[in-house]
């Protein structure tokens, strides 16, 4: 094969042939570095040891040093070794997709009965047994034939599904922790005994859509979080009790603030504590919006679809909004209308009405709007994320040569109002 020339961070330049690996390259630096290498980036992106390097590229090692890519790869390994410790104890269940999240990851999982807490722990003894192990990490590129029979023969619809979804001509990349295998673009560490088997957590479980989509099966999904030593675990899981201490929802109950139920999902009662604070809160904006020269207005909750149609929102959004039918009287048909998700179309209209002059502008408009928006059940959480709320918003009409004055007029209340 032709030689490629390889850059590293210090500018040095080498020359190897081309298919090299990073385990090679690090190999040929020194043997301590062969061993303490985990990754490298080549050409700006998280590289596995394995893979061949077929250009001339820069590059640079990974060590446990490396706090984001090593983090990235303990957690996507604990992915892995977690799907394959719970098809060991439950050949059974279906394996789906596992990726990389804020301070761990998570897997989901199709099995009819529910896992339990007894269940994780039982899980979690398993991945230790895996890690101490030692077991090598290998992967291979497959043909998209073969991918396909392998995962037809063990009986696996949503690996199927995914590789349907990989466009034609690109990599189906597998990888083996041990005999255990799973289609990953990766990359991944070289053995299971490189993750810190004292630093990670299973966490909880909760139900998740396939590929999020509230029609397809409902999963279950496992989530854990993971470090790089048992020091940092547990800070995260301090914090996170302390943080359930200060949950708004367990503080809303105890203060008698609000309170959500499941008759109106999404949908706020508020209790006249909660709304006392709520109204004081709204006054004081409604007179910083004053003071700004914000001029109030108030638009209806329901209209027409026609009006979604033309700004855009009925084909974009349509599936997030709550559709109302009406009967008109003497109408040969229910005339279909919206609650409204956001107030932008409306503030146009109100601008619309009647002629406006340049000496007019800028205009701003502002309202508390009442929006609804049909949120999955799975993405709402207590107050921060809702169906039914006020948006404090605003509109500015004006001039193309008051666009960045009127830009910096409202940074700078946003900026007062938060500090």
């Amino acid at each position: 094969m032709a030689p490629i020339s390889l850059t590293f961070p210090d500018g040095n330049k080498r020359s190897y042939e081309a298919g090299v690996t990073p385990a090679e390259v690090a190999a040929s630096i020194a043997p301590s570095l062969a061993k303490a290498s985990i990754s490298a980036m080549v050409d700006g992106k998280h590289w596995d040891l394995q893979w061949p390097i077929h250009a001339d590229a820069t590059i640079a090692l990974n060590t446990m040093k490396d706090d984001v890519p090593a983090l990235e790869l303990i957690r996507h390994d604990l992915a892995h070794i977690m799907a394959r410790a719970v098809q060991e104890i439950w050949p059974d269940v279906k394996v789906t997709i596992g990726p990389v999240r804020d301070y761990g990851w998570f897997y989901d999982f199709d099995r009819e009965e529910p896992f339990t807490p007894e269940d994780l722990g039982q899980i979690e003894a398993r991945m230790k047994q895996i890690i101490n192990a030692r077991d090598p990490v290998r992967t291979e590129v497959w043909p998209r034939e073969k991918a396909v029979e392998y995962y037809r023969g063990r009986q696996e619809p949503f690996k199927l599904e995914l590789i349907d979804r990989i466009p034609e001509g690109e990599d189906l990349r597998m990888y083996w922790h041990g005999n255990w295998q799973d289609l990953c673009r990766g990359p991944h560490l070289q053995h299971t005994g490189q993750v810190p088997a004292d630093a990670f957590k299973l966490t909880h479980v909760a139900g998740a859509y396939w590929l999020g989509d509230a029609s397809r099966p409902m999963l279950q999904r496992i989530y854990g979080v993971a470090f790089k030593n048992r020091d940092d675990l547990k800070a995260h899981l301090t914090m996170l009790e302390e943080a359930a201490k200060r949950d708004h929802r367990k503080l809303g109950r105890e203060m008698e603030l609000f309170h959500l139920q499941e008759e109106a999902p999404g949908m706020v009662f508020w209790h006249p504590n909660g709304w006392t604070i709520y109204r004081q809160l709204e006054d004081y904006m409604r007179g910083r919006l004053r003071q700004a020269g914000y001029k109030e207005i108030k638009t209806p909750q329901v209209v027409d679809r026609v009006l979604w149609e033309k700004s855009g929102h009925w084909e974009a959004y349509r599936e997030n909004m709550f559709i109302v039918e009406v009967d008109e009287e003497g109408a040969k048909e229910k005339r279909i209308n919206a609650l409204k998700p956001m107030n932008c179309p409306c503030h146009v209209q109100v601008f619309n009405q009647g002629l406006k002059s340049y000496r007019d502008l800028p205009l701003r408009l502002a309202e508390f709007g009442s929006c609804h928006r049909y949120e999955s059940s799975g993405s709402m959480h207590g107050l921060m994320r809702v169906r039914g709320f006020t948006q404090d918003d605003a509109h500015i009409f004006c001039t193309e040569d008051q666009i960045e004055s009127e830009c910096a007029g409202f940074i700078r209340l946003l900026s007062s109002v938060y500090k």
